[in-house]
């Protein structure tokens, strides 16, 4: 049963692998039962070892029904529900329990990637183009890629993303849509898992965004697709996926003046932009493996849910191979245009390879192997931890063109770095924790040094009461290998930056049941690296951020008032800008329409930000780069919304950005790129359990 099982993994794999064709970063939140990502449980329940049985044989008997899975790995101890899901925290290498269809009516109009955190964006104003969260901690550290950190918002990330475990297939499917056909907005989003049996299951999914746009050359598609399965069985655990990202934008280089938006009210298709055949594309293959074994195993009488005996086998010493592969690539393109006896040659300083036509392309490949032993926690110590040690390889090459290749071939330039790591983990409904540490032994990583560690006290056992969380990250980390250098025809760059050094801490407090959370983040960065006004990479001395944000649910009769503020401050405005506060609130009313069959919401919501000079955004790079020309902000985006469920869909109708013109036309969601203009927006989700 265990090879057939195997190889409905590998065939799937295999099957989509050979195939052409094309994240959400999903929140992990709802206000209604409620599991927030910071405080999801960690992966193995406590192990007696007065009860140690190193019996490698299965043992004998009628009393045994079957083998423990993975929801006996994640302690579930409802196993009635319908689905579950989890992730693998790479950070610290835990099976993390997630949440698996969130089906809860919390606001579902908000459909722009990041909206659910609450918080404000930087964006060039049309759904799918890139996006910065103004919340500088929910911003990626570790991106893998420079040049794809505006798209991260879309993308799967292979390493975190969720797997399955469902008592019967599950599909999920949302399709929104909003504006005339000549420039519609249409997000397609599609679910499917289900489980062959207990142990094995197998599962796909796409997400799609097309935003023609109101204004000129701003075009955006983006197709990500995955297929995942894992099994867990007894001593075998494996889980896999495999992901494909195509992303193509028209790049309009903003505004020729901003007085066309600010001081008239032209027809949107005929206000100018500053380029007229420019336009990027950015693609992303993904590969991950887990594959574990458990060594040695404790074998524990327990009954089955139909009242017989069965024996449950849980693990004492694990050995893991874990492998993940990913290819980027970013292509950027433009050709000089002509229109009405002006060209748009001015929008950049430089043209080092060739003065009317521009086809940048820049590659990365990245293999990462670890093996990793695992001893699992003993609960007859209380506080003594399970431990993680291993060794991991990464390995890769990266192209950019140089001036060299116009007369010599040259092979990819090679990456190839070791580290060693030690985990400490803990799981109680009182206390959990979890830490690694990793020292980079050689390659171009070498003497990199990372340490994170995280904490949930939750002395009522649940997160539904008052719960205190705490997080650290340590790093000296090189700088990115495109930081140092780089060469295009509009952008170049030699840099010898020392290593970033990074001491962040975080905490929060909250309860579920009364529906409110505190947060605070400190950051103090030496020799801190950012993208100048000249887009550009910089280094200073050092900087430090801070932000604290509180969120609360309002609740009477029927009305909910849900807010959430962020406060934030740095030491060096001149080469980094936040909004000081940035404000979500949204009131409405709910209501039971049809007993037990249909609900709805009526209300409004809205985002606003205090001004800050936002980063402005450079095509060539697909880069948010600092900038002091213009202060953006001070305006609110309001949206008047019915949100519906019946049974197992949920629908919402909105007006997106009804208050435009008022209090003025500064609708500017980043340098020179104006916000879209009021439109009326529907959408539909819809999730079927066979």
């Amino acid at each position: 049963m265990i090879r057939v099982a195997i190889k409905y993994i590998i065939i799937s794999i295999i099957y989509v692998g050979t195939g052409s064709t094309g994240s959400f970063a999903q929140e992990q939140k709802s206000v209604k039962g409620k599991v927030l990502s910071d405080t999801l449980k960690l992966r193995r329940p406590t192990e007696d070892l007065s009860k140690f049985n190193f019996d490698k044989t299965k043992p004998e008997g009628d009393s045994i029904k079957h083998g423990a899975n993975i929801l006996d790995l994640l302690n579930i101890e409802n196993k009635a529900l319908r689905s579950y899901a989890w992730h693998l925290d790479f950070s610290t290498f835990d099976l993390v329990e997630d949440i698996a269809i969130d089906s809860v009516l919390f606001l579902p109009h908000l459909t722009l990637p990041l909206q659910k955190k609450l918080v404000t964006q930087s964006y060039l104003g049309n759904l799918g183009s890139p996006i910065q969260s103004d919340h500088f901690f929910d911003r990626n550290i570790n991106s893998p890629f420079l040049f794809s950190k505006g798209y991260e918002a879309y993308q799967y990330d292979i390493l975190y993303d969720k797997h399955f475990n469902v008592k019967t297939p599950h599909t999920l499917l949302s399709y929104a849509s909003a504006g005339k056909r000549k420039d519609a907005e249409q997000t397609l989003r599609v679910l499917h898992t289900q489980n062959v049996n207990r142990y094995l299951n197998l599962g796909v999914r796409y997400d799609y965004y097309n935003a023609k746009g109101i204004y000129a050359n701003q075009l955006t598609r983006n197709n990500i697709f995955s297929v995942f399965g894992s099994y867990y069985k007894n001593r075998i655990s494996i889980q896999s996926m495999f992901n494909y990202t195509y992303i193509r934008n028209k790049e309009n280089g903003g505004l020729e003046d901003d007085k066309f938006v600010q001081d008239t009210v032209l027809e949107a298709s005929i206000i100018p932009f500053r380029l007229t055949n420019a336009s990027s594309e950015f693609r992303q293959r993904g590969f991950k493996l887990s594959a574990g074994y458990d060594i040695f195993v404790k074998k524990t009488p327990s009954k089955h849910v139909s009242g017989k005996d069965t024996v449950l086998v849980k693990p004492l010493l694990t050995a893991k191979f874990l492998f993940d592969a990913n290819r980027y690539t970013r292509v950027y393109a433009d050709e000089i245009a002509e229109i009405n006896g002006k060209t748009d040659s001015s929008y950049y300083k430089n043209f080092y390879i060739n003065n009317t036509t521009t086809h940048d392309s820049v590659y990365l490949v990245n293999y990462n192997s670890t093996f990793l032993i695992e001893l699992s926690q003993i609960s007859k110590f209380p506080g003594l931890p399970g431990l993680r040690f291993w060794a991991s390889n990464s390995t890769g090459n990266y192209y950019y063109f140089q001036p060299g290749d116009f007369i010599n071939n040259r092979d990819n330039d090679k990456l190839n770095t070791n580290h060693l790591g030690v985990g400490v983990y803990s799981f109680s409904p009182y206390l959990s924790y979890a830490g690694s540490l990793r020292l980079y032994v050689n390659g171009y990583k070498s003497d990199d040094k990372e340490l994170y560690g995280q904490i949930t006290i939750s002395p009522w056992k649940s997160t539904d009461m008052p719960y205190v969380k705490g997080k650290i990250t340590v790093s000296d980390k090189e700088p990115d290998i495109f930081v140092s250098n780089y060469f295009s025809n509009h952008y170049k760059w030699t840099n010898s930056f020392d290593k970033e050094k990074w001491f962040m801490l975080g905490g929060s407090l909250g309860a579920e049941k009364w529906k409110f959370q505190l947060g605070y983040n400190l950051v103090r960065i030496v020799n801190f690296i950012y993208f100048d006004a000249d887009g550009l990479p910089a280094q200073v001395d050092g900087i430090t951020i801070t932000s604290a944000f509180a969120e609360k649910t309002l609740k009477l009769g029927g009305f909910h008032f849900v807010n959430k503020v962020l406060w934030q401050a740095n030491t060096n405005d001149d080469v980094l800008s936040l909004p000081s506060f940035t404000f979500f609130s949204s009131l409405f009313y709910e209501h039971e329409l049809v007993k037990n069959v249909l609900r709805g919401q009526f209300g409004v919501s809205g985002f606003y930000r205090t001004k800050f000079y936002a980063d402005a955004y450079i095509p060539a790079t697909g880069l948010f780069v600092n900038q002091r020309e213009k202060l953006i902000g001070n305006y609110p985006f309001v949206d008047v919304f019915v949100n519906l469920k019946w049974k197992r869909a949920i629908l919402f109708f909105k007006f997106d950005h009804i208050n435009q013109g008022t209090p003025n036309n500064e609708y500017f969601t980043t340098l020179h790129y104006p916000a879209n203009r009021r439109v009326f927006k529907f959408g539909l989700s819809w999730m079927f359990y066979n």
